[in-house]
């Protein structure tokens, strides 16, 4: 009997420790996944409000004249693109695809295709070349 009843005993203890243990894990995974998010979602932004800067300091300054600005993109950056007073940053997060929108008081516009400021989109560090010209601030990336 006395063993029955330490086994029982041992089995509730196991059963109450899993109960906190596996419900606190998941609240753990669930609160890191969020800040990571956010974490990219605030990389995000501060690019895409230093590119806009830049592109208005460069059209402000005139015609031919340009930067080049480093940016470390996220590696859940998708693709980057600017046209028509907008730059969009595109990137990739637990529950999607997520669009962060730019807007500018100037024309921009994107050198490739559809307003794409890089021929082969990629993350990491990316060179990216803002030149004022006739009506509109190009951007781009800088390939050499």
């Amino acid at each position: 009997m006395k063993k029955a009843q330490i086994s029982v005993e041992y089995l509730f203890i196991i059963g109450l420790a899993l109960a906190i243990l596996v419900p606190g894990s998941i609240m753990f995974y669930n609160y890191s996944q969020e800040s990571n998010n956010k974490l990219v979602a605030g990389q995000i932004n501060r690019i895409g409000k230093n590119i806009i800067n830049q592109a208005e300091q460069m059209n402000a300054i005139g015609k031919n004249s340009w930067t080049t600005i480093e940016a470390n993109l996220p590696e859940t950056t998708r693709n980057i693109y600017a046209k028509d007073y907008e730059l969009v940053i595109t990137y990739q997060t637990d529950n999607g695809l997520s669009e962060s929108v730019f807007f500018s008081d100037i024309n921009i516009k994107g050198e490739y295709t559809d307003g794409e400021i890089s021929p082969a989109f990629h993350s990491g560090t990316m060179k990216i070349k803002i030149e004022a010209k006739e009506g509109y601030v190009s951007i781009s990336e800088r390939t050499s």
